[in-house]
């Protein structure tokens, strides 16, 4: 199981992260401009629920382990957010658009990957507490709910600190999303389709690692 090769896929992980990194450093260096300068910081927020969920991996304390997997749900947006990022894939004067689409994915898909193997460690512990279907149930949750966040932090330009500094601006624009569904309709769509999406690929990942 994944569980037992974390030793063997971090060390990768890191090789793909430093890959992601050596070719934006490439692009900046011959480009002479910093467009996509914010990849490496938005991947490095998506090594955070990694970093997290391998903290949970051992802990059984409850109140640690509520804090863990409470921090992990803030942080876990953002690493499938920078899927979003290719929104400022456009041909640039001075550098292929091959290029530019490449490093748009190879950032997004990393992203995606350190941000499904951290779900998947978060599935497991889960699965300690609760029956399964109450485990795969709150996986949906979790990833429904980092639509939302997706959809907060590309469309209303929140991060994930501002759950903490301005609670109550987020959970009024939430209640209010929540009760005028009609005049919001890009907060659903993109809430629903990266939700589905987070969800389709999380439940795929993990039906391969049981047929293993």
């Amino acid at each position: 199981m994944l569980q037992n090769k974390l030793h063997v896929i971090i060390p990768r992980l890191a090789l793909l992260t430093a890959f992601c990194v050596f070719i934006e450093v490439f692009r900046v260096l011959f480009a002479l401009n910093i467009t996509y300068i914010f990849l490496p910081w938005n991947l490095f927020l998506a090594w955070v629920p990694l970093w997290l969920a391998m903290q949970l991996k051992d802990e059984m304390r409850p109140i640690p382990l509520f804090l863990y997997i409470s921090a992990w749900l803030f942080f876990f947006p953002n690493a499938p957010y920078i899927i979003t990022d290719f929104l400022h894939l456009k041909s640039r004067a001075g550098f292929p658009f091959w290029y530019d689409a490449l490093l748009l994915y190879s950032f997004a898909f990393t992203g995606l990957l350190l941000g499904i193997i951290s779900a998947h460690i978060v599935f497991k512990k889960i699965k300690q507490l609760l029956v399964p279907w109450q485990a795969k149930g709150f996986m949906l949750f979790v990833m429904l709910i980092s639509g939302y966040g997706i959809y907060i932090g590309r469309f209303l330009r929140y991060n994930t600190w501002d759950l903490l500094t301005n609670p109550f601006q987020i959970t009024a624009i939430t209640v209010s999303r929540i009760i005028h569904p009609t005049i919001y309709p890009r907060t659903y769509g993109v809430t629903l389709m990266a939700g589905v999406l987070l969800s389709l690929v999380f439940f795929i990942f993990e039906s391969i690692l049981i047929t293993e």
